[in-house]
């Protein structure tokens, strides 16, 4: 039972109570340090239920309510559905207190987690899992087997809190995530409810039917959110946005953008930043402000048609293909500025200092601390998965070409690939013709999870290659511990996993 300890706090997050409230089995130590601990922290409830027929009687759902994770854990084995997303209280409507009233959105106090019903066996749990990383936000936190197929979680990084301002934006932003979610899998598995309630009521996880799950695998609300918005492409739509307090406005409504989106006799020469430049960097700002990609293409080549020397159409879709494949995070700075200089001379022209959407633009890299590896740990990262496939994992070059192309110094670099637990590094060779291979653990892992014979010899191969180094400790722990969560969830096998401590 320890195992479902770490799926339901990893669900819930703090939205119910630890402990009941009497008649807890925790002593007092516990409960005070339980009581500290949670302060500021709102409290809410969720509904559970003990049969699928509870779900649909003439009076409505039939179940009960519970406050605080310590019932949950007693009740789970005895439960059959449940509504992993907390709402702000809830009641009965009858005086035997047996149907359930308040379980709607508009009561929702914070949405834990996106949950895809899939009504289909014809594909394993492990496809799931493939799906989901080669075409929807990546591998989830959770799959579920029901008796007609599966329920997928993904769990959020941080509860997305409701509140009725502004008409439920947030609830709305969270609906189109979810929908989208769906959509991206439908596209690729079979029996995905495209139909189903976004936050109702689903299985409760036990210790038989849960089939993957993996505590690390959370969701920023911010990258699922710029995500949806590419997802928007296709359908022409917009996503209701959150705005932060002290966000940065969109990067395509600034004097800039407007300016070098009105140039003309912008032209390309040697020795100088020209259209293809130009285009590349207004990409890169739609590619931030959460703008989708055949928007992007439409409105890059109505300004190339504009321009006294345009290039071909194809070159265009190249540019904007290279914007978007998540490289960089927003058009730099720099460019900006020489780029308003070489076609706008003279002319004084403001630049706002943010990527957009999210992201505010943060120092020079020169600038910045050493102690900011996470951001060069993501332009790696995003390198690594743009160069690599299951069927090459590991990106060969020269550490020089490397560092030139991410544009990270090189002792940072090294300094990088010895702390991260995320990035693998081998080295062959000297002088000159020395090679510097790189993988990921997210890449492998994708690698193991295919099924062709081929790319599992070359998973064996890249990780035997990789093993010969101490800088690759860590991540090699981190993979071999994803790795033992699929070995350890065969089909029909109960669920095994790292312990959780509730106290």
């Amino acid at each position: 039972m320890n195992e479902i300890y770490v799926v339901i706090d990893t669900v819930l997050h703090e939205g119910l109570n630890t402990y009941k409230k009497i008649g807890s089995s925790a002593s007092l130590p516990q409960l005070t340090k339980t009581l500290k601990k949670a302060s500021g922290y709102k409290k809410g409830a969720i509904c559970v239920t003990r049969s699928k027929e509870d779900l649909s009687t003439p009076l409505g759902v039939r179940g009960y309510v519970i406050t605080s994770k310590e019932t949950l854990l007693e009740d789970f084995s005895e439960l059959s559905h449940w509504t992993p997303n907390v709402h702000n209280y809830l009641w009965y409507s009858d005086n035997e207190r047996r149907h359930l009233k308040g379980h709607t959105e508009q009561n929702l106090q914070q949405i834990n987690t996106f949950v895809v019903d899939i009504d289909s066996k014809k594909q394993p749990y492990t496809e799931i899992l493939t799906a989901a990383l080669d075409h929807s936000v990546g591998v989830p936190t959770m799959v579920l087997e029901t008796p007609k197929g599966f329920q997928v979680y993904f769990v959020l990084e941080t509860p997305l809190f409701i509140s009725n301002q502004n008409d439920f934006r947030g609830l709305k932003v969270a609906k189109r995530i979810s929908e989208n979610i769906r959509r991206s899998l439908a596209k690729v598995l079979q029996g995905v409810d495209l139909s189903c309630n976004d936050f109702g009521f689903f299985r409760m996880p036990n210790e038989q039917n849960v089939r993957w799950f993996s505590e690390k695998m959370v969701f920023p609300l911010h990258d699922l959110i710029a995500w949806s918005k590419r997802q928007d492409d296709d359908q022409n739509r917009g996503l209701f946005v959150v705005e932060a307090k002290g966000q940065a406005l969109d990067p395509t409504q600034t004097e800039w953008f407007q300016e070098l989106l009105a140039t003309r006799h912008v032209k390309g020469s040697e020795g100088q930043i020209g259209r293809d430049n130009l285009m590349y960097t207004l990409a890169l700002a739609c590619y931030s402000a959460g703008k989708g990609q055949g928007e992007t293409l439409d409105l890059l080549d109505e300004y190339n048609s504009a321009l006294e020397a345009p290039v071909r159409h194809s070159e265009v879709q190249k540019i904007v293909r290279s914007a978007y494949k998540g490289r960089f995070k927003g058009a730099h700075q720099n460019y900006i500025q020489e780029l308003l200089e070489a076609w706008l001379p003279g002319k004084e022209v403001p630049i706002t200092n943010h990527v957009g959407g999210w992201h505010k633009f943060k120092k020079e890299r020169k600038d910045r601390v050493r102690s900011h590896y996470n951001e060069w740990e993501e332009d790696l990262l995003a390198y690594i998965q743009q160069e690599t496939s299951t069927i090459q994992p590991i990106k060969w070059t020269t550490q020089s070409a490397l560092c030139e192309a991410i544009g990270i110094p090189r002792s940072t670099f090294n300094e990088l690939v010895r702390q991260s637990n995320k990035i693998l590094i081998k080295r062959k060779g000297k002088g000159r013709s020395a090679q510097t291979g790189l993988t990921s653990v997210a890449v492998l892992l994708q690698c193991a999870l295919e099924f062709n014979q081929q790319h599992r010899a070359l998973y064996y191969e890249a990780v035997a290659l990789m093993s010969g180094s101490r800088e690759n400790d860590s991540a090699l722990w981190e993979l071999n511990y994803q790795l033992e969560l699929l070995t350890r969830f065969p089909e029909n096998r109960p669920l095994t996993g790292k312990k959780f401590n509730s106290s």
